[in-house]
């Protein structure tokens, strides 16, 4: 038996906050408010496709202000449930820094508190320290991402870096193609199983043995390195204040460290979100 330290997919949180770094340069407001809520086929996690395979609708509200700083709340509904829909929410609060016209940072801290989560990844997390490094010209969007994930039983490191080509199918409502490629790195953390042999000795005759004794046990594993390759086809609509976006992803799992052909195979998945700008 395996069992799995989840890793969070921080893509999932970037939808939320490009947002509110587009708001926080081009508005004249103090502060904005954003509301949306996002559609999850199933968790991922770096690469790795959560065990139980959950499907979630997840709200979304967040406060952006003009100096950069935002807090975003958001909450778990279980799609597909078959008792209690809420599962949990997550607060993350963080600032937008740009050093330059083309050069963002963006620094925010995640804590979650889950009440019946069902998928894996959401019952163990705890917190996620975020720090990423954003890069966006015309033509090319780069991003360097950099994170520590706080979970019930471990503590883990993850790194992501993504290089995207935005294409402009339109400009009023806008109309927006990017294509993205993805590599994830990162320590795992599992169990591995092994199993030992002893001999039983006889209580009246020293040294004699009766009968030979199997014994299962499990070893902590933790490493650092590359997790999976991915591909990801955002396509977004965007009228006045409302966006829209549909976004595939296509994950190829490296360096797993199971032993079964599904846990190694190339899998999809997607999400669908609709955002309004106050």
């Amino acid at each position: 038996m395996r069992k799995w330290i989840p890793y969070v997919w921080l893509s999932l949180c970037l939808p939320w906050i490009r947002p509110v770094m587009a708001q926080t340069n081009d508005s004249t407001s103090a502060w904005q408010w954003h509301a949306g809520i996002t559609y999850l086929s199933q968790f991922t996690y770096s690469g790795r496709r959560d065990s139980s395979s959950m499907a979630y609708w997840m709200p979304s509200l967040t406060l952006s202000t003009k100096p950069g700083f935002f807090l975003s709340v958001l909450s778990y509904l279980h799609a597909g449930h078959n008792g209690k829909l809420w599962e949990g929410i997550s607060l993350t609060p963080g600032y937008v820094w740009h050093p330059g016209k083309k050069f963002a940072f963006v620094f925010s801290y995640s804590q979650y508190w889950m009440d019946t989560a069902q998928a894996n990844l959401l019952s163990s997390l705890k917190g996620i320290g975020d720090i990423n490094l954003m890069y966006q010209a015309p033509h090319l969007e780069t991003s360097l991402e950099t994170s520590y994930l706080i979970s019930e039983q471990t503590h883990d490191w993850l790194n992501q870096f993504q290089i995207g080509w935005p294409i402009s199918l339109g400009h009023r409502p806008v109309f927006t193609l990017k294509p993205v490629v993805a590599l994830d790195a990162g320590t795992q953390t599992f169990y591995k199983t092994y199993y030992t042999k002893t001999l039983q000795q006889s209580p009246l005759v020293p040294d004699l043995p009766v009968q030979e004794i199997t014994q299962q046990q499990q070893k902590a594993v933790k490493q650092y390195q590359l997790l999976s390759a991915e591909l990801h086809l955002p396509l977004s609509l965007k009228i006045t204040h409302w966006e829209a976006t549909l976004t595939p992803y296509w994950i190829f799992p490296t360096n797993t460290p199971g032993f079964t052909r599904q846990e190694s195979a190339s899998f999809f998945f997607f999400t669908a979100q609709l955002m309004y700008h106050f």
